[in-house]
């Protein structure tokens, strides 16, 4: 049994090649988070290394704990995004080429950046309840006052507004909110009809899809003179005329004729018409 041969595949749908286009953005963009996330990073060690500075007898523990939170925040923010960056740049010239691998893998890349948008933003969500916490006029421990009014290091270093800050943030929020929107038209795009039967195509000896069941009706075309088709009349067929499916056929056509035979007609009472012959005997 030979297998099933693919039928010659549609040209390419424009619902696939705007995708293309905008997958390559959101690769462009999670490059550019992870690069800024970087800059970040960068930026707030050589804070940390100008708090020093300025704090001389600043605690070792509190410098170190502070470096490895900014290290740590780059990797958390970073690490996702090269890897999907990635992801959908080594996805991209496949699904062009209209392999479904590909674009199932496209599928799964979106699904993985919304829920590491969403680990994220829980993740930060989890210090709103901290800061809107109501005062409840009871003071804190005495070592945690003398804790915090013994570090000079930690007020240095948050201390002031840093345009840095003020141009990081949004520029962060609004590169997520762009990667979630193109990553949504990307996965829309590509799951549309006309890109799914290019992704997907047909075999060559499957049948279109009709209706589950239609009525079969028969007909026959008289040869000759060019008459058009004629649908089959109940009760009458053709000559070489094949019976159809389910087609009855009286066991006696004899009850169907009147009863004085083939040339009466049905009201009459079977006598002739025709005057008798006479008689062999007669004479006239």
């Amino acid at each position: 049994m030979s297998p099933p041969t693919t039928a010659p595949r549609p040209p390419r749908p424009a619902t696939v090649t705007i995708a293309f286009w905008l997958q390559l953005a959101v690769a462009l963009v999670l490059l550019g988070l992870a690069v800024l996330t970087v800059a970040e990073a960068v930026h707030f060690d050589g804070q940390i290394d100008r708090a020093v500075r300025l704090v001389p007898d600043a605690d070792p523990d509190e410098v170190a704990g502070e470096r490895q939170g900014n290290v740590a925040m780059a990797l958390i923010l970073g690490i996702p995004a090269v890897l999907l960056a990635v992801w959908l740049a080594a996805t991209v010239v496949p699904v062009r080429r209209g392999a479904n691998v590909a674009r199932i893998l496209v599928f799964v890349a979106s699904g993985a950046e919304l829920l590491v948008c969403f680990a994220q933003c829980c993740s930060g969500g989890f210090l709103v309840p901290l800061l809107t916490m109501p005062e409840t006029g009871t003071e804190p421990p005495a070592e945690w006052d003398e804790e915090w009014e013994t570090s000079a290091f930690l007020d240095t270093l948050y201390a002031g507004t840093d345009p840095w800050d003020d141009l990081f943030f949004p520029a962060a929020g609004l590169g997520v909110l762009t990667v979630l929107a193109l990553s949504a038209a990307v996965v829309l795009l590509l799951a549309l009809p006309p890109a799914n039967r290019w992704f997907v195509p047909r075999t060559a000896n499957e049948a279109p899809p009709g209706p589950a069941w239609v009525m079969p009706v028969p007909t026959y075309a008289p040869t000759g003179y060019g008459y058009p088709t004629a649908p089959l009349v109940p009760g009458f067929l053709p000559p070489s005329q094949p019976l159809p499916p389910g087609y009855l056929i009286c066991p006696d056509p004899a009850v169907h004729l009147p009863p004085g035979g083939p040339g009466t007609s049905p009201g009459s009472t079977g006598a002739s018409t025709t005057p008798p012959e006479d008689a062999p005997g007669d004479v006239r």
